[in-house]
C-alpha cells in the first residue's frame, strides 16, 4: 500500500510547523494542522484572531488542510499557485520561505513516498498523481 500524496505534503507541513509535537502550540490547540485560514463568509467559521480556522477535531482538521493542500497544487486555488508549479513555491504561499525548512519538508516527503528523487523542484503534478 502506497501513502497518498497529498496526505504526505499535509503531514511534512504539520510535522514542520511542531502542529503534531507541540500540544501547547496555537495548530494543535486549534485542532489545524498546517493553519488552514478562513477565506470564507464573515460568521461561517469559527476562527481566532489571526483569521486562522478552529475545528473541533483532529480530523475535521486534517481534511480541510488535504482539502487546502489539493485546491492549491491543482492551481484552483486564489493563491499564486499554478498547476505547473513547483514544490518550493507551494512551501512558500503555505509559509515555508526558508531554505532549511524546504529541506526538511523535502526529507520528511523522500521518507514517506519512499522516493529519493523528491527535491523542491519537483513539479507539483507529482503530488496530483498518487
Amino acid at each position: 500500500m502506497s501513502v497518498n500524496r497529498v496526505e504526505a505534503l499535509v503531514d511534512a507541513l504539520a510535522h514542520l510547523k511542531g502542529a503534531v509535537t507541540n500540544p501547547d502550540g496555537d495548530l494543535y490547540q486549534a485542532r489545524n494542522p498546517i493553519g488552514v485560514l478562513n477565506f470564507s463568509r464573515p460568521g461561517k467559521n469559527t476562527i481566532d484572531e489571526k483569521g486562522m480556522r478552529l475545528f473541533t477535531s483532529w480530523l475535521a482538521g486534517y481534511r480541510a488542510a488535504c482539502f487546502d493542500a489539493s485546491i492549491k497544487i491543482g492551481g484552483e486555488s486564489r493563491s499564486s499557485i499554478k498547476k505547473d508549479d513547483l514544490l518550493e513555491n507551494f512551501l512558500r504561499v503555505m509559509g515555508v520561505e526558508q531554505k532549511p525548512g524546504q529541506q526538511q519538508v523535502v526529507k520528511f516527503l523522500r521518507r514517506a513516498l519512499k522516493d529519493p528523487n523528491i527535491t523542491v523542484e519537483t513539479p507539483l503534478a507529482y503530488f496530483r498523481e498518487g
